[in-house]
């Protein structure tokens, strides 16, 4: 199951499919937890279907949306769902990591990462180039319908291998964050479930 942590060629553009369909609910859950002013200027890391940058551009009517992928393929795919924003200017799609963006420092009011920090090489690195690219008052809003409790990774071990995901523990995760010099640090989780969104402050 590579293709949920690079999807490539045909398979790969069914798995964005399928991910811009079912992680649907779990991302209008996560947005709840930020506001998004009319004027801000957002990232989007992974952004893989595309999906959650057309939600985005639309909260954020007078600003813009970026999206990063390094996924070739899904940069492509992306940027055909949202070909009509691309056009108007109010979005951008690049392939690029979240270990090294390519965005100037102090540039975003608030990053985005949705169901993709599972594949990140180094948590640390990824949330301190998060933290450099985000304005002194930008927040970093992270939503995974996963979690490391001790008994989801033990129930869901076979899924997980195959799907070649790292989780962290959200106390790690909230920890690391401070490390990386954030403030702030919110966790929320959805009663019943294993949805959690981790929200914090430059």
């Amino acid at each position: 199951m590579d293709q949920y942590k690079c999807p490539t060629g045909r398979q790969g553009r069914l798995v964005a499919a399928s991910m811009n369909k079912s992680h649907k609910p779990l991302t209008l859950w996560g947005l709840t937890h930020v506001t998004i002013e009319p004027d801000y200027v957002i990232l989007d890391v992974g952004c893989g279907g595309g999906k959650t940058i057309n939600r985005l551009a639309k909260q954020a009517s007078l600003g813009k949306v970026f999206g990063i992928d390094y996924s070739a393929d899904m940069v492509e795919y992306s940027r055909e769902v949202n070909k009509k924003l691309i056009a108007e200017r109010r979005v951008e799609i690049v392939e690029a990591s979240v270990e090294k963006t390519g965005f100037p420092d102090n540039f975003f009011d608030l990053v985005t990462a949705f169901e993709t920090y599972y594949f990140w090489s180094s948590l640390f690195d990824a949330l301190k180039e998060i933290r450099r690219v985000l304005k002194p008052t930008g927040k970093l809003l992270m939503v995974n319908e996963m979690v490391k409790d001790g008994v989801y990774e033990i129930k869901n071990a076979k899924t997980i291998e195959q799907a070649h995901v790292r989780l962290i523990p959200l106390e790690e995760i909230k920890n690391t964050m401070l490390s990386a010099g954030f403030a702030d640090v919110q966790v929320f989780i959805k009663a019943g479930t294993p949805w959690n969104a981790v929200l914090a402050q430059k």
